[in-house]
């Protein structure tokens, strides 16, 4: 059985490698900046300017900095040493490090701040928190460092996207079209990392009874996957009426679970606030 830092190894790896193309996969595609916009207007709602966060899996920073650039200072964490030196990198030319702190450290250890002064919340954008196996064990270690009443933001991958059942139709792959969910578990190619798909019930009981849902929306309902980039930058038009087609509809039942994101807005409760659970998952 493995030990806990072979267990992340793999991953550190992973990310290490992963951090040099991020930009160029994701980040600086034109799907990537509609996507992460709807992320940055409820982080700045949520965060207030003079305020410290904490932000769980970091990538390169551009949250952070941000965030920073409107006045909250961000304690930023992340697995892979070279996400986090390209982060530090790219605060110092934005001139912004004065209030941010980036560390290496899995999410998996968070445990390890639990001597940090009381923060005014956290958040976690994108895949981070599905690479995780103990969901509940991180609402435990955010809520040791967590003051009361602060917002939890969280942006994970979803469990059923349109676009995913659009392109198995184009391919005849009756078998995944007519899959109801993504497998709870499977596994990045050639890297060995774990990447679960939770449903929302299942993320809700996982953070309780430390934080109560107070909302979520779906995103990426409408606009296509990052992959499909290239037809975005060839049709941009297209491409920004489906974001805004999305922001009518993320909220709507039954459609905001099926975007590409799932973005969760949890309040720090205390362990006896049952009752504000209790209405969250009704």
């Amino acid at each position: 059985m493995p030990t806990p830092s072979e267990s992340l190894h793999l991953p550190q790896t992973y990310w290490n490698d992963a951090a040099e193309t991020y930009g160029e996969v994701f980040a600086e595609t034109l799907i990537g900046k509609m996507t992460r916009d709807v992320v940055w207007e409820a982080l700045d709602a949520g965060f207030r300017p003079g305020s410290r966060v904490l932000e769980v899996n970091c990538g390169t920073g551009i949250d952070a900095i941000h965030l920073a650039g409107r006045g909250v200072s961000v304690l930023s964490c992340d697995i892979s040493p070279r996400m986090v030196e390209i982060a530090r990198q790219s605060a110092e030319r934005a001139g912004v490090h004065s209030r941010l702190e980036f560390r290496v450290l899995p999410t998996e250890q968070l445990s390890k701040l639990e001597s940090e002064l009381k923060l005014d919340g956290a958040f976690s954008n994108f895949c981070g928190l599905n690479c995780v196996q103990d969901l509940s064990e991180v609402s435990r270690n955010l809520a040791r460092v967590l003051k009361p009443g602060a917002p939890v933001i969280i942006c994970m991958l979803g469990r059923f996207t349109l676009w995913e059942k659009f392109r198995y139709f184009v391919k005849a792959d009756w078998k995944n079209v007519f899959r109801t969910f993504q497998p709870s578990d499977s596994v990045a190619a050639q890297s060995g990392v774990k990447v679960r798909y939770f449903s929302r019930r299942k993320i809700v009981e996982s953070f309780a009874p430390e934080f109560a849902l107070r909302r979520f929306k779906g995103i990426a309902i409408a606009v296509p996957p990052s992959n499909m980039d290239h037809w975005a930058r060839r049709f941009p038009t297209i491409a920004r009426a489906l974001a805004k087609i999305d922001r009518v509809i993320c909220k709507v039942p039954v459609l905001r679970s099926l975007g590409g994101c799932i973005l969760l807005e949890f309040e720090r409760t205390g362990p006896r606030d049952e009752g504000a659970y209790g209405a969250a998952r009704s």
